[in-house]
């Protein structure tokens, strides 16, 4: 185990049943993920972790309800407090969204880095995500014998298809390993 004082930690919480009231969110923050992190004192530089909040628009209904809305707005206002934390800052944290301005309001520019990945019509073919989307199809459909030729032409047609949407053309290519 990497992580010895974290996953005791976590032990103890478990084992315990200490886990805060989920009704307060800034408790279960600093209880969850500030206490855990500030455990991870001695790692090297080079082993730091990169925490990945992937999807946060997909809460973004919590803020249209109106018996929720508080959560939304609690969740976003912790994860802004993270570059606060001293002994946060070192970890690198990734969230991932669809165009969301409420979102971006929160984590402006001058404090976060936004990187739009393009998708559907705005994916061109030399672009970076039709080459990543290129890389998994192409190794996957080696690996079943077929001819290269048979190979470049269903790459061809399908890194196209996929629009920037791994997903799918991950999809498509298991079962195109079933039966090409």
């Amino acid at each position: 185990m990497t992580y010895l004082s974290v996953h005791q930690h976590i032990l103890n919480i478990v084992q315990s049943n200490k886990i805060p009231d989920p009704s307060t969110n800034n408790s279960r923050f600093k209880f969850l993920i500030e206490t855990l992190l500030s455990k991870l004192n001695n790692i090297l530089y080079e082993e730091l972790l990169v925490i990945v909040i992937n999807a946060l628009d997909e809460c973004s209904s919590l803020r249209h309800n109106l018996s929720r809305k508080d959560n939304h707005k609690g969740l976003l206002h912790m994860l802004k407090h993270w570059i606060y934390v001293d002994h946060l800052k070192k970890f690198k944290l990734i969230l991932t969204s669809w165009h969301d301005e409420f979102i971006q309001k929160m984590f402006p520019e001058s404090m976060s880095i936004h990187i739009n990945i393009p998708f559907g019509s705005n994916v061109n073919p030399g672009d970076s995500t039709s080459h990543d989307i290129h890389i998994f199809p192409k190794s996957q459909l080696d690996s079943i014998g077929e001819e290269g030729t048979w190979i470049k032409r269903a790459l061809n047609h399908l890194v196209p298809c996929a629009t920037g949407i791994f997903i799918w053309v991950m999809t498509v290519t298991d079962s195109l390993e079933v039966d090409p």
